[in-house]
């Protein structure tokens, strides 16, 4: 039986080599007639276009031109699109589940090392890293009765329920004396109460919480969640984290709050990116700045790769890819 013929759009640069060793490379090559892009850069829409006629798998990844109606008219045997990423939904139109083409991500391993690294920010926050970098680089020293905020017997609010929150519960239920909050519209009371964590309101929670984590997808609708007017309801002192969007904040909002000093934040993202050099965020002395790290590591890139590679494999073996999506998933996740 001939293999199935596929296109793999990104560049094989320095990042794709870190989601595709040549042992991952190889195991395409030996499960499809592997058609690479030798380019140093992502092929263009024309190049894509020329590209996708006669192929009937497709990996994408970020930054590639996306499946539109005008890709699909020329996508004349595609019958799997494997997004080497998390979201795809910025890659593909509404057509492609209309044609029964099955789409697949990588987003369970990104989800595992996020949760990792929410983790690892509330704990920069709520320990007041920054400050104390300051002060003991500076010689200075705490003052006898100095505290931090810490990670127990606090109440935390997580914002969305998807993948990350999920990865994200074991991690926080050792820690003694929390209450976990949880605002999502996907969210029953019945599976609230087994995870262990209170279903809120979005007002409850911003006004109980002294950590506020936002892990939900930007959408029309959850554009500009915490504006000014939000915001405001947050209690004095509470840390804001965002590994999310950086749409899902009014900035110029948040920015006020932390320059007033009632607020502090650990931020990932950001509206623009890059974050601007001069950006006011990055020279607050109660704001921790990441550069979009959530799940950049080496192991959760390989891992990336392997769960690709994995889906590729069970399409090949006549199943259902491990990682397949419905639309209706899809269209509830970022849309960039």
């Amino acid at each position: 039986m001939p293999r199935p013929t596929l296109l793999f759009t990104p560049s094989i640069g320095s990042l794709m080599r870190q989601l595709f060793p040549p042992e991952l490379v190889e195991e395409i090559r030996s499960l499809t007639d592997a058609t690479f892009n030798e380019l140093d850069r992502h092929l263009d829409e024309e190049e894509f276009a020329e590209a996708i006629v006669g192929k009937e798998l497709l990996v994408t990844s970020w930054r590639v031109p996306a499946v539109t109606p005008g890709i699909l008219e020329r996508a004349d045997r595609l019958r799997a699109i494997f997004h080497a990423a998390g979201t795809p939904r910025p890659y593909i139109c509404p057509e492609v589940f209309e044609r029964g083409i099955v789409v697949t991500h990588a987003n369970a391993s990104m989800s595992r090392v996020t949760s990792e690294a929410v983790f690892a920010m509330m704990m920069i926050g709520n320990y007041n890293t920054r400050q104390w970098i300051g002060t003991m680089e500076a010689g200075g020293w705490k003052e006898r009765d100095t505290f931090v905020p810490g990670m127990q017997g606090i109440v935390i609010g997580i914002v969305g329920y998807g993948a990350i929150t999920r990865n994200l519960l074991p991690l926080l239920k050792p820690l003694q004396g929390n209450r976990i909050l949880v605002e999502s519209s996907h969210l029953t009371p019945e599976a609230a109460r087994e995870a262990g964590v209170e279903l809120v309101s979005l007002e409850e929670l911003l006004r109980q919480s002294d950590i506020v984590s936002l892990q939900t997808s930007l959408t029309d609708r959850t554009r500009n969640l915490l504006n000014r007017e939000r915001l405001a309801m947050v209690r004095d002192g509470a840390l804001i984290v965002n590994a999310g969007r950086g749409e899902l904040v009014d900035e110029g909002a948040l920015l006020a709050e932390l320059r007033s000093g009632r607020l502090r934040a650990v931020l990932d993202v950001y509206s623009k990116e890059p974050l601007y050099p001069d950006s006011h965020f990055r020279h607050l002395p109660n704001v921790v700045c990441f550069p979009h790290l959530g799940a950049a590591t080496g192991y959760c890139r390989l891992e990336m790769g392997r769960e690709t590679v994995a889906n590729i494999r069970d399409y090949c073996e006549g199943k259902t890819p491990r990682s397949a999506v419905d639309p209706e998933s899809v269209f509830r996740m970022s849309t960039r």
